[in-house]
This record gives C-alpha cells, structure tokens and sequence, in this order.
C-alpha cells in the first residue's frame, strides 16, 4: 500500500509539472501587448461607427480564408455583441490618445465571449477586433492573438491583416 500511494502521488506530481510546462509553453506564443498610443479622431470615430453599424458575421470570401456566416442565429447575435461592446468602449472614449494596453485589454474581453463558438466564428470575430485594431492605427501586437505563416502581415505591423484588407491603409468596403 505504501508503494502504491508513492507510486500514485509521484505520477500526479509528473502530470501537474508536465502540464505547467505545457501551458508556460503555450503562453510564450502570444507577444507582449503593444505599449503604442495612438489619437482618436473624428474620421476613426466615422469609420469604428460605419463597423458598429455593419451586418456582422455574414458569408464572405475575403482573403485569407473565406468565411461561411454564423453557425447558428444565437452565434451570431452573441459574436455581434462581443465585437460592438468592443466598439462602443472604444467609441465611449474622448477625441484624443488611446492606448493599445486598454484596447487590447477590451478585446480579450470580446474574445472571451466567443470562446464557446465555432472556431470560424471566434475566428471571424477575432479579425472584426483586429480590423479594430489597425482602424485605431495601433501597429504592435494585440497580445491576445497567434497567426500562423498563413496570415499575411504588412511590412511593420505586427498582427495579420484583416480579413479583405489589402494593404494596412487600403481597408475592406464595409457595408452601411
């Protein structure tokens, strides 16, 4: 018996240490949040206000990946959401500096919740913050996403372009 409670406990002791490597591992991917600050403008608050105001989460074939729309109506609804209370923060802020800390903090916020979705649709909702992100003009990463080689990113910009972006300054039609 006094073996087996050895036994026992170095193994869980192994799981927990391999599993704190594990994750210690996983967070190193994601970069340290951009210090940047950048100003709010009337003509970023008209953009950011023309996105609020978007039909959200419908089908599309932007590049890199095309997007097929919300799996499900309640979807949807609850990934609008998470993308415009991003948004509406945003917008609640005065003309003048934003910091890159407190929006990315408000995106984690937004993807945390999604985090139940379809992948496609954390996915869809994580490229409506980060084109957030690049209308603000912030140029570091976010620190709350990994992209992969497939995931182009322009020449000083540390997160992938928006989906149907084609240059940072060259942005999407969005839809009124």
């Amino acid at each position: 018996m006094k073996y087996l409670l050895i036994f026992v406990s170095a193994l869980i002791f192994c799981v927990i240490a391999f599993g704190g490597f594990l994750y210690w591992k996983y967070s190193q991917l994601f970069p340290a949040p951009s210090s940047e600050v950048v100003q709010l403008t009337p003509e970023k608050r008209s953009v950011l206000e023309r996105l609020r105001a978007e039909a959200k989460f419908q089908p599309h074939q932007f590049p890199p990946l095309g997007y097929t729309g919300a799996e499900t109506p309640e979807d949807r609804v609850r990934a609008t959401g998470a993308v415009d209370d991003v948004i509406d923060a945003v917008l609640a802020q005065p003309d003048g500096p934003v910091h890159a800390r407190d929006v990315s903090r408000l995106i984690g916020k937004g993807m945390k919740q999604v985090f139940w979705l379809a992948t496609e649709d954390r996915d869809r909702t994580a490229g409506y913050l980060v084109e957030v992100w690049y209308i603000l003009g912030f140029k570091g990463p976010t620190g709350q996403f990994v992209s992969g080689s497939g995931f182009p990113k322009a020449d000083g910009y540390s997160e992938p372009l928006p989906p149907g972006w084609i240059a940072p300054d060259r942005p999407r039609p969005i839809a009124p």
